[in-house]
């Protein structure tokens, strides 16, 4: 992502199981590029990737989501779609509440249910709300997006 997003990218993320690899390979040279959400509540990333993008016209806002954190605010490529704001979102795939599993283990909490997103079809939700959006599976696939 980091050869292919414009140097002066802005990045929303709201992925616990990549921040660190996000860490180790983006390079991030202009102030405002990186935005998380500190307090870890779920369901910050995408609206505040659209309201980012409206701030900051003249940058390209990328916001990686997390599959599960997603469902907290998918609502907002409504906005998107309605407002012609060019966020790019990456929802990133694992069938899972990276975070809420974090949270349970931090806490000793066995056997908690619901922590399994498998096989919601974003791409079906993204185009419902008025959006063309493209799958990728691929590093290929990835590049070859626009």
């Amino acid at each position: 992502m980091d050869a292919l997003a414009p140097r002066d990218a802005i990045y929303v993320n709201e992925s616990t199981s990549t921040i660190e690899a996000m860490w180790e390979r983006m390079r991030w040279e202009h102030p405002g590029s990186y935005y998380f959400g500190a307090a870890g509540g779920l369901g910050f990333a995408m609206p505040a990737a659209v309201g980012v993008q409206l701030a900051e016209p003249d940058r390209q806002v990328i916001a990686l989501i997390g599959d599960g954190s997603a469902n907290y605010s998918v609502t907002a490529l409504w906005t998107a779609a309605q407002h012609k704001v060019p966020v790019v979102f990456v929802i990133m795939r694992n069938g899972t509440y990276g975070a809420l599993r974090w949270f349970a283990g931090v806490l000793k909490a066995e056997h908690v249910p619901a922590l399994d997103v498998p096989d919601i079809d974003f791409v079906a939700i993204a185009t419902g709300y008025g959006l063309e959006p493209v799958r990728m599976d691929t590093e290929e696939a990835f590049a070859a997006a626009d």
